[in-house]
């Protein structure tokens, strides 16, 4: 069962997953997309009611600007602390964000979307390897939203089948 996958093991079977790793497109994320824990909250409003969220687009480079750079997330485990690196940076014309940790190999992600001031990252990879007996798919939703000058950084994967939040701080 995932939930009892270390998240340290989890981040580190993501960005240490073979080149397949490919971001998923919203066709492939229906039905199971990644969300947060129920918390008693009544649904959101439809589209096009009062309050109702606004709709999730592509990000581009002008939209990210101010986030260009490196970004480090001190995640604390049940295996101890974890420091998890962003870098968002413009390829081609195209908003890439690299994830990685310092013992571990940055991946890119480019199904990055925005819905007002919330950046979502989703991507996803087959898992096989030596640091867990997982094995199978392991998708990821990293949700960026601003609190100050830092970013409140939730990922989660397999659908809540762990999550983990921090504090992303951009590093000068």
């Amino acid at each position: 069962m995932l939930r009892r996958i270390p998240m340290s093991l989890l981040l580190a079977a993501f960005v240490t997953s073979s080149s397949a790793l490919a971001a998923r497109t919203d066709e492939q994320a229906a039905g199971g997309q990644a969300s947060k824990p129920a918390t008693g909250k009544p649904a959101a409003p439809a589209p096009g009611r009062a309050g109702a969220k606004a709709p999730a687009v592509p990000v581009t480079p002008a939209d990210v600007a101010p986030l260009m750079g490196t970004w480090q997330i001190p995640l604390e485990t049940p295996t101890g602390r974890l420091v998890a690196n962003l870098v968002f940076r413009n390829e081609a014309g195209k908003v890439v964000v690299g994830v990685s940790a310092p013992q571990f190999p940055e991946h890119k992600i480019t199904d990055i979307t925005k819905s007002g001031q919330v950046l979502t990252l989703k991507a996803s990879t087959d898992y096989s390897g030596a640091l867990t007996a997982y094995s199978g798919p392991v998708t990821m939703v990293l949700t960026l939203k601003p609190k100050g000058p830092d970013l409140a950084a939730w990922f989660d994967f397999n659908n809540a089948g762990f999550q983990i939040g921090g504090t992303a701080k951009k590093k000068v």
